[in-house]
């Protein structure tokens, strides 16, 4: 996957069209099913990406306009294409005002703020990047974008089979901390580890209000296997934990809630440290909403520095 990124006129779809992957755009009018299927169905694991929901982000800021949406969805489409372990290219080349069209959505001096929230976000969150201008180009580029492109995608083919297998951890492939939970939930219905529900809301109100770079974490289940299986976890389960502990390397593990901790074993057995924290579900059948101390203690897990936060039109 090559997600191109920039601000509009800097040369994004010449170099998307110049690649010759298969060719997904994406526009401010792009909705989060127009993201989630494709990313998904792994339609996007060896195309190029004419935008990404990553630009909402910049033109937000800049047009002043209101957040498409919620941060739910927008933490369920990062994640899910950092797994993807895409090559992200942010285009930098200001063309001249004259060969800026009048017209244009973004007004021409607010081009330079726009290239500078991109930069911003990607920095902030720590999500891997290369910048690209076209006109100081090496005649070679392009053939070596596709070069990394197909070594970023054969470092996850490990992770394919667990993904269409309804298993897969989503998130960064060299994450800081790995969160292992206990299993996907039942109204999950595309798989993706908190991807709705009050414990899917309650990560991502954790996520943003501590936050956490997108770029360093990562969140996976103990008990691998389809969606509303109740089975507890078995020795098959620690050996696909194995496989991910092995291949994301984290520098922490975090085991959340009862039957997540069926992996300490693992962790022990790679040196990897470990924390074990209350499950949120838990929390939420209690009643408590008060998690100011719980994300103090992620904060601490993460061992966290004031960072990006980004507000949506909800938290849900």
């Amino acid at each position: 996957m090559i997600i191109i990124l920039g601000p509009d006129h800097s040369g994004k779809t010449t170099l998307a069209k110049e690649l010759g992957l298969p060719y997904y755009h994406f526009d401010k009018d792009s909705t989060y099913e127009d993201y989630l299927k494709p990313l998904c169905e792994l339609k996007l694991f060896d195309a190029v990406l004419d935008r990404h929901i990553i630009c909402e982000y910049p033109y937000t800021t800049t047009m002043g306009r209101k957040f498409a949406f919620t941060m739910k969805q927008w933490h369920n489409i990062i994640l899910l294409t950092l797994a993807q372990n895409p090559v992200v290219i942010l285009c930098t080349h200001k063309p001249a005002p004259s060969e800026y069209p009048r017209d244009q959505y973004m007004p021409y001096d607010k081009w330079d703020e726009c290239l500078r929230l991109y930069k911003e976000f990607l920095t902030t969150h720590h999500i891997r990047y290369t910048t690209y201008n076209y006109v100081m180009r090496h005649p070679a580029s392009v053939g070596n974008l596709i070069m990394l492109e197909s070594m970023y995608k054969n470092e996850m083919l490990w992770w394919q089979p667990m993904w269409e297998a309804g298993y897969g951890f989503i998130g960064s492939v060299s994450p800081k901390v790995l969160l292992v939970a206990e299993r996907i939930g039942p109204n999950n219905m595309n798989n993706l580890p908190f991807e709705t529900g009050p414990t899917g809301k309650m990560l991502t109100n954790m996520l943003t209000t501590t936050g956490t770079p997108l770029g360093k974490f990562a969140v996976t289940n103990m008990v691998k296997s389809f969606r509303r299986d109740t089975r507890p976890p078995n020795e098959a389960d620690q050996n696909l934990l194995h496989i991910e502990l092995e291949h994301l390397k984290p520098e922490k593990v975090v085991f959340m809630g009862a039957v997540a901790k069926y992996g300490i074993k693992v962790a022990k057995e790679l040196n990897i440290p470990h924390v074990e924290i209350p499950h949120l579900g838990s929390l939420h059948h209690k009643g408590v909403t008060d998690m100011s101390g719980y994300h103090a203690q992620w904060r601490k897990i993460m061992g966290m520095v004031p960072t990006l936060t980004l507000g949506g039109k909800g938290n849900g």
